[in-house]
């Protein structure tokens, strides 16, 4: 898919999407789960990558959308993906909070929580609106159409509020943090249930096609995943929450854990599926979608299994996180190639002097 990029100031630059900070999400939840297992100089390395993917995706979206003054219409395309930057902040929020980083544990916490609750309501109040506009965006696809793997970022997201404010209600002691968590943990759960119905229910009615996107259907056992690290995590704030029950969160915890095991070998098919088209086999952005779950499958097993006293289910998400950071680099190389393919595209129709009506066509995937 080409992307066009007008504006002379800009148009050497890729169209930047919120759904682009996947990328920081995977890469986040990767450096966690590496640094539980020992694995602390590649982990720092990985956290600093996040870290400075998250900066620039958040200057190039607030530069793209102000810029262009077309807020609402970004966030109208992007639907539930605007909330992977909540997820991106949740996610960096625990580990500066692991690192004992308290102020930019709660910097990153606040960002996680603000932009929930906007984007949590505005890109459902959009969607509404997106139906009855009349416009060519909001009438192509329609009804339960519309519904796939990308609508579990909004479970992710409310997961990720309460994994961030876990982690810093126990390193700064904040009881109102803790109760947050708690609380969101509870919302993220009836959440899941929505939205797994809404996501069953389209693929039972509108079956998918080869040319579909579905990688982002892996978020499915990752917003269970992140269940499960939202739950351990509350466990593990002990008398700093009494709105729960623990041995009623450990027990929920456990059966979201076996079913985002259960979706395991349907998810890794359905990629191999996908994988039988050749185009389907290069990258693209939505592959961190991927790559998110796998890490937070293993570091959701060993911090349940921590907490809960279970040693053999600690083991396997030690083990599963080598697996997620191979993976991790697998799809990392399959970008950096692409960026190569970019930069010598951009090179070349400089040299061609194809920009003088102020206008560049940039070939490859939609970014």
């Amino acid at each position: 898919m080409a992307v066009v990029v007008e504006n002379r100031s800009v148009r050497w630059i890729p169209h930047a999407r919120p759904v682009q900070f996947t990328f920081v999400m995977a890469t986040g939840i990767v450096s966690t789960a590496l640094d539980d297992t020992g694995a602390s100089r590649l982990s720092l390395i990985l956290f600093w990558l996040a870290l400075f993917g998250f900066a620039v995706l958040a200057i190039g979206n607030l530069w793209w959308m102000i810029g262009r003054r077309a807020v609402l219409t970004e966030l109208r395309a992007a639907g539930f993906t605007a909330l992977a930057l909540t997820a991106a902040a949740g996610v960096l929020g625990a580990h500066c909070a692991a690192l004992e980083v308290e102020w930019a544990a709660t910097i990153f916490a606040v960002i996680a929580v603000v932009s929930w609750v906007v984007l949590g309501y505005g890109v459902i109040v959009i969607a509404m609106m997106a139906v009855g506009d009349g416009t060519e965006s909001a009438s192509r696809v329609s009804g339960l159409a519309r519904v796939d793997g990308t609508w579990f970022l909004w479970v992710v997201a409310t997961q990720s509020v309460a994994v961030s404010s876990a982690a810093v209600a126990q390193s700064a002691e904040l009881h109102a943090a803790a109760v947050l968590a708690a609380l969101c943990w509870c919302v993220g759960l009836l959440q899941l249930v929505i939205v797994g119905a809404l996501v069953a229910a389209r693929l039972l009615t509108v079956p998918l096609r080869r040319t579909d996107e579905v990688a982002p259907y892996w978020v499915f056992m990752g917003s269970s995943a992140i269940s499960v690290l939202a739950g351990a995590e509350v466990l593990g704030l002990g008398d700093q929450q009494r709105l729960l029950d623990p041995d009623v969160v450990g027990s929920v915890c456990m059966a979201m854990w076996s079913f985002a095991t259960w979706l395991l070998p349907l998810l890794v098919a359905l990629m191999i599926w996908h994988a039988a088209d050749a185009d389907n086999r290069r990258f693209r952005t939505p592959l961190w979608s991927m790559v998110f779950p796998i890490g937070m499958y293993g570091e959701a097993s060993r911090q349940l299994g921590h907490i809960r006293g279970t040693r053999w289910l600690e083991t396997v998400g030690m083990w599963e996180s080598w697996a997620a950071f191979a993976v991790w680099m697998l799809v990392f190389v399959g970008m950096l190639g692409w960026w190569v393919r970019w930069c010598a595209d951009a090179r070349r129709r400089f040299r061609a002097g194809r920009d003088r009506a102020g206008w560049v066509r940039v070939s490859g995937r939609e970014r």
